[in-house]
């Protein structure tokens, strides 16, 4: 019933439940051997025109088959691969094998190790956190802390994404990350409030590396505000979401070295609306920033350049729409198709894309080992 209510609660949210992969331990399950099938087939034309982010096409297949076996009910190991497969190119870009342990500490708790719940399922905003990084970067390896009450849910994780070892001449690579909701009002007289609290840490260091030491660089990334949604009935609500992001330089190399930044610190401001009528939802909002740098997040909302790391401007605004639809096509198979567009108001010009999105997370029954 917590998980349901979460997915109420987020359903106007522009990330999608679509592409969520969260699976929790199911108490009835115990010396059982599964085999579980993720998939995704997607098209993602981004028609980007600004000198912030970069335009393409992304269409193909991410595949993720593994066995799960339950110890317990408290206690699930999966190993598998990943597969990665672009349209256009005759072999798979990423072969990435799959391990991971599942834990539940407590009733409310659980702790995944190895290949953590990532991408869609941090439910991060849009200037945090691309949405593309859901096929580009699907796969992040580390630990995470998954919390489900009645009032607060909390996604804490660390992703190691590059490792290093003795001689390498390449930085390690980590993101530490929290994702809160509190529950402050739950379908009171139709309406709730939840209060969220997003974080990132990005860090790029090491010493293993060969003198001389790249420079250290660790950036801050910080969100708060509210949301409050009314619904109607069962088929249609309203969300009226205001958040403040925070951008701050912990740790930057001067000017001119690498992973420098134009600006130490900033911040950045997004107010949205968003109606939802059945399987139909609709969002726009208004996005203001002063030096805001997010290293995850979309460029587009970004006073630095994806194309150009020496095009900097310190002012943005813009004026966003987003329109999607999603079905259930047969149980955990979804189908999801969406336009969205992104007005600068300072350059006056019209960036925007569409996709086109079938979601399949499926698990099958092999056997049961009794003693």
């Amino acid at each position: 019933m917590v998980l349901v209510l979460l997915s109420l609660m987020g359903e106007a949210r522009a990330q999608s439940s679509v592409f969520r992969t969260y699976v929790p331990l199911y108490d009835s399950c115990s010396k059982t051997l599964n085999f579980r099938f993720e998939s995704s087939f997607f098209f993602k034309n981004n028609e980007y025109f600004d000198s912030f982010a970069y335009g393409y096409t992304g269409i193909g297949v991410f595949a993720k088959p593994t066995l799960e076996y339950y110890f317990t009910p408290r206690l699930k190991v999966n190993a598998g691969v990943y597969l990665l497969k672009y349209s256009g190119r005759d072999k798979f870009t990423q072969v990435i094998p799959i391990f991971s342990v599942q834990y539940k500490i407590a009733k409310t708790l659980e702790l995944v190790m190895g290949n953590i719940y990532g991408t869609a399922n941090h439910q991060l905003a849009e200037p945090l956190f691309r949405y593309d990084r859901y096929f580009q970067q699907h796969i992040e390896y580390g630990f995470q802390f998954l919390l489900n009450t009645a009032t607060v849910h909390s996604d804490l994780w660390l992703s190691w994404e590059h490792y290093i070892m003795v001689g390498d001449t390449a930085q390690e690579q980590l993101l530490v990350g929290n994702n809160t909701l509190f529950h402050i009002i739950r379908h009171r007289k139709g309406f709730s409030l939840g209060i969220p609290f997003q974080m990132l840490v990005a860090h790029h260091g090491g010493q293993l590396a060969p003198p001389p030491h790249k420079p250290v660089s660790t950036i801050l990334n910080a969100l708060t505000g509210a949301m409050l949604t009314y619904r109607f009935d069962a088929k249609s609500s309203i969300t009226f979401e205001s958040q403040f992001l925070l951008y701050e330089g912990l740790n930057l190399p001067d000017a001119g070295e690498i992973n420098a930044q134009p600006f130490k610190n900033g911040w950045g401001s997004y107010t949205t609306l968003a109606y939802q009528y059945r399987n139909l939802h609709v969002m726009a909002g208004y996005w203001y920033a002063q030096r805001f740098i997010s290293p995850h997040g979309e460029y587009l909302f970004q006073s630095v350049s994806e194309i150009d790391h020496n095009f900097s401007q310190a002012n943005r605004q813009l004026l966003t729409t987003k329109i999607w639809f999603d079905k259930t096509i047969y149980r955990s198979i979804k189908l999801e198709t969406r336009f969205e567009s992104y007005y600068d108001l300072m350059t006056h010009k019209l960036d925007y894309s569409y996709g086109l999105y079938i979601v399949m997370n499926e698990s099958f029954f092999l056997t049961k080992y009794k003693r």
